[in-house]
């Protein structure tokens, strides 16, 4: 009997390298966008759930997989700040 264990690598939940690469190029346009108003964008996650990234070109500041409340209070929190 073997009792050595080796991790289960599920490869439904690694997201693909298109989505891997979709989301990097997302980033980097919302970094290189010339505005000074926060970006805000949606992704979705692999089992579908809703998540939200932004970027403020401002302050430089960033958030990835958010949810929509944590989303809402660093917005606020970005403009109590200034």
């Amino acid at each position: 009997m073997n009792s050595s264990y080796w991790p289960i690598h599920n490869s439904s939940r690694t997201p693909s390298l298109v989505t891997q690469l979709g989301g990097f190029w997302t980033n980097v346009l919302a970094r290189l966008d010339a505005t000074t108003e926060p970006r805000v964008w949606k992704a979705t996650d692999v089992s579908g759930k809703t998540l939200w990234n932004a970027y403020d070109p401002i302050t430089q500041l960033a958030i990835d997989h958010a949810s929509a409340d944590e989303l809402r209070t660093w917005l606020e929190e970005l403009h109590y700040r200034n």
